[in-house]
This record gives C-alpha cells, sequence and structure tokens, in this order.
C-alpha cells in the first residue's frame, strides 16, 4: 500500500518537472482507483487510523497528475493540428504525422483523438473553401402570378366596356326644410320651498351657498324690547355693549341671547312696542 503511494509522489515530482507525460503502466488509473477504493474501506472501519490522512493526501496527489496530464495532452493536440491542417494557404490539408504523445494510457489516447477530430471539424468549418462555397449568394426564384382563368367567367374587354350610368333614385318627399317642429320642453314641477334653518341640505333661490355663521350671530345680536321686574346688576351683551343696572318696571332694549337669561330665570318678559 506504501509503495504505490511512493509511485504516486514520483509520477508527481515528474509531471511538475518535464513538459513530457511521465510514464505509467496501461492500467494507472484502474490501480488508483482500487487504492482509493481500500484506504476508504480502512478509514471507515478505523477513523483514528493512519489510512485518513492517507486518503486526503493521495487525492490531492492524483488530482495534481491528472490536471498536468490533460493539460499536456490538450497542448500536444493542438500544436499537432496548427502543423497538419493549413489554413488560408491554398487548398487546405490534413497530412497529420504521427506526433501523437508518449506514454498515454488507452483513455487518454482516446481523450486525444476526439480532441484532434474537433479541432479538425472545426477548422473544415472555418476554412477559405468552406466559406466561399458558403457565401455564395443565391438569388431566390420569383414565380410571375396568375390569374386562375375559369370557363364559368367569360373574358371581358376593359377598353370596350364603357361605366353604366348610376341613376340616383328621388328622395320621398318630406317635410320642407325651412318649417321648424315645435319643441316641446317638458314640465317640471318646482320643488316645494324649504326652510333653510330646518334642512341645512336646502339651498337658498338666490345664492347657491348659504351663509349659517352670519345668519346666526344675527339672530343672537337680535334686539328686543323687555320689561324688568326684580333688581339686577349692569350686564355685558353678546354684543360686548353695556346693559344696566336694572330697575323693577324698567323697560329695556337688549340682545336677544341676554333676555333670554331673563326670562328663564323669571326677571323680566318680552313686551312688544
Amino acid at each position: 500500500m506504501d509503495k504505490f503511494y511512493q509511485d504516486l509522489r514520483q509520477i508527481q515530482k515528474k509531471e511538475r518537472n518535464n513538459g513530457t507525460l511521465a510514464r505509467v503502466e496501461e492500467d494507472f488509473y484502474s490501480q488508483l482507483q482500487e487504492y482509493m477504493d481500500v484506504l476508504k474501506q480502512e478509514a471507515m472501519s478505523d477513523p483514528f487510523s493512519k489510512a485518513v490522512s492517507l486518503l486526503k493526501q493521495s487525492q490531492i496527489i492524483a488530482t495534481e497528475i491528472c490536471e498536468r496530464r490533460e493539460k499536456k495532452i490538450s497542448e500536444a493536440a493542438v500544436i499537432n493540428i496548427h502543423r497538419s491542417y493549413h489554413l488560408f494557404t491554398g487548398k487546405p490539408q490534413f497530412d497529420l504525422v504521427d506526433t501523437t504523445p508518449l506514454n498515454l494510457t488507452p483513455e487518454e489516447e482516446q481523450f486525444y483523438y476526439s480532441l484532434i477530430d474537433t479541432l479538425k471539424n472545426h477548422r473544415s468549418n472555418i476554412s477559405l473553401e468552406k466559406l466561399s462555397d458558403d457565401d455564395a449568394p443565391k438569388k431566390p426564384i420569383i414565380k410571375p402570378k396568375e390569374t386562375q382563368k375559369t370557363t364559368l367567367t367569360p373574358e371581358v374587354d376593359v377598353e370596350k366596356t364603357e361605366p353604366e350610368p348610376i341613376i340616383k333614385e328621388k328622395p320621398e318627399p318630406g317635410p320642407s326644410p325651412d318649417v321648424k317642429k315645435p319643441v316641446v320642453k317638458p314640465q317640471v314641477k318646482p320643488k316645494p320651498v324649504e326652510n333653510i334653518e330646518d334642512n341645512p341640505n336646502a339651498f337658498d333661490a338666490e345664492d347657491e351657498f348659504y351663509d349659517f355663521e352670519s345668519k346666526k350671530v344675527a339672530k343672537e345680536t337680535e334686539l328686543v324690547t323687555m320689561l324688568v321686574f326684580d333688581d339686577v346688576g349692569a350686564i355685558v351683551g353678546v354684543d360686548e355693549k353695556t346693559y344696566g343696572p336694572f330697575r323693577p318696571q324698567d323697560i329695556v332694549t337688549l340682545p336677544m341671547v341676554n333676555a333670554k337669561i331673563f326670562f328663564k330665570n323669571r326677571k323680566g318678559r318680552q313686551v312688544k312696542i
């Protein structure tokens, strides 16, 4: 087991230092897979064994070996196709000489020739000969339109035919345009006039907008005549004027709001003069 690990380290060193592929056995990848499987089984049976760290190191080394070999094989395929397939220098040719890299495993040999075929097809698609054939303009075939003739439709000579006269029908006699029909307007019943104080939604006939505030102030500051029953001191009315003092049997004039206080407390009553 340790011997295969040492072999992996030697192959890794050669792949790093040399531009060509290191020599490996033809069944190298099969041996590598079997080696990894054995290490996995040992690591699973004993997590504290040496196989755990050995498996991690082997995976890192094997990955580097595979990637370096893939890169070398890809570069060799590109270089060989450049040397063998001529572009833009006369007629394209493909005379691939035997420049296959050495030390290829069967899997790597299949990979190499698949790259060669892909590059060859690509160069064939972009060659001058291919493009010149594809770029040849192709004129579309335009067929003249033919009118379908039937035995049911006789041919008509356009030059000899004359347009048929158009006969306009006389309109039926109707009412004279000068006579205007009377316009009958629908009768609209007048709506009953509502008191705007009782119904705030009602509108004044003269003005669409009704000033409720000024109406209220005018009503409150309306002056009334009152007969006084008892002695009452001077008061300030809603109109900011001073009234009084009052004596029994005095007849005074003051705002309605202030007079209502006298009426409510039986200090006077309204009189009309």
